[in-house]
């Protein structure tokens, strides 16, 4: 293959990828109105999704969204409370084609939505027999939060584990009581794969407390319960005298960790202590940056204050590291072609030299 021939085919590998990466819009018609969308066809509620289409210059058009628990004949797009059958207005263009920005995490009564396929209905107000119908696959984004314990004791910590779907990455958390008032609220951050932890040392009073977990970005919350019961109480009528075990300071505290599993490498304030289980005795009261390391899981890392006398405990659950996510065969697809190129082109070049 000589150089010329090499030119000959560049256009026409041009034109394939434009092909590839240049996917058309999913279109549903009829003779005289349509409707179509950008895009897989699958989406996050929260996401920005944009129809557009044709319609007879001068028709009232609008539309409309049915799905699950939806009424039959659908209701505005933006409205999910709205009267059935309505729909949103459509701005028709003098040639005859519209658009319209469906952003949805601004729908009212938007938590109606589930994860299901709903179906979106471009109509004539006063002809609604002409009209065009697709249908895009949602699903609402999730968070999951374990409470570690979830039974606990007044002065002791409680570790918030958690995902949350769409690489969330602004986290809110409130503790509330079962009639409503709020006792704490903490805001926390998730990486890029959505993981998320947070600890602190509860002390309100004993009592069943709803842990309920939001984010600006996700219009579905998540909630369990915690328990706090009050300290174990000294047994009545015994006077011990103060002792401090043998080999640790009278100012010192303890700090004991263990770890889900165990074998986990601790380290306090970055110097190494060991493995789980462990117990560090002639810990400095105040607070200290406890991490716990094991192959195959997420760092765990939290600030843990000591207090002299005391002993504090600690016992994460490690969350294993996500797993990659998978290639889209689209992508796939692109790279053997682009690879397939590149190797078929060097093999010209070779021969030409």
């Amino acid at each position: 293959m000589g150089e010329s021939s090499i030119k000959r085919m560049i256009p026409r590998l041009v034109l394939l990828l434009a092909v590839i990466f240049c996917i058309p819009p999913v279109l549903a018609e009829n003779s005289t109105i349509s409707i179509a969308y950008w895009g897989s066809g699958g989406y996050y509620i929260g996401d920005t999704i944009i129809f557009d289409g044709t319609s007879p210059s001068g028709n009232s058009t609008a539309i409309r969204l049915t799905g699950p628990d939806l009424p039959a004949n659908g209701v505005p797009i933006y409205d999910l409370d709205g009267a059935e059958g309505t729909g949103n207005p459509v701005v028709v263009k003098d040639d005859g084609k519209w658009r319209l920005v469906w952003y949805t995490g601004s729908i009212k009564g938007v938590d109606k939505m589930q994860t299901a396929r709903y179906y979106i209905t471009v109509f004539d107000v006063n002809n609604p027999e002409v009209s065009a119908k697709t249908s895009v696959m949602m699903k609402k984004p999730d968070f999951y939060v374990i409470a570690n314990p979830d039974t606990l004791e007044t002065g002791e910590y409680l570790q918030l584990q958690g995902t949350a779907e769409q690489g969330t990455s602004d986290i809110h958390i409130i503790i509330s009581d079962e009639v409503g008032k709020v006792y704490r609220t903490y805001d926390t951050a998730a990486s890029r794969s959505g993981y998320f932890t947070y600890a602190f040392r509860v002390d309100m009073p004993p009592g069943t407390y709803y842990v309920t977990v939001s984010s600006p970005s996700v219009k579905n919350t998540y909630r369990t319960t915690i328990t706090v019961v009050p300290p174990a109480t000294p047994v009545a009528n015994v006077t011990l005298a103060p002792t401090t075990p043998a080999g640790m300071a009278a100012d010192a505290g303890t700090l004991s960790v263990s770890s889900n599993p165990a074998g986990a490498a601790v380290s306090v304030d970055s110097v190494s202590m060991g493995v789980t289980p462990i117990t560090l005795a002639n810990i400095a009261p105040g607070t200290h940056t406890v991490e716990i390391r094991s192959p195959g899981y997420l760092t765990f890392s939290l600030p843990v204050t000591v207090y002299a006398g005391e002993t504090t405990s600690l016992s994460p659950v490690l969350v294993k590291s996500p797993l990659s996510l998978p290639v889209s065969p689209v992508t796939t697809l692109a790279g053997v072609i682009i690879a397939g190129v590149v190797l078929l082109v060097g093999c010209a070049v070779r021969k030409t030299d």
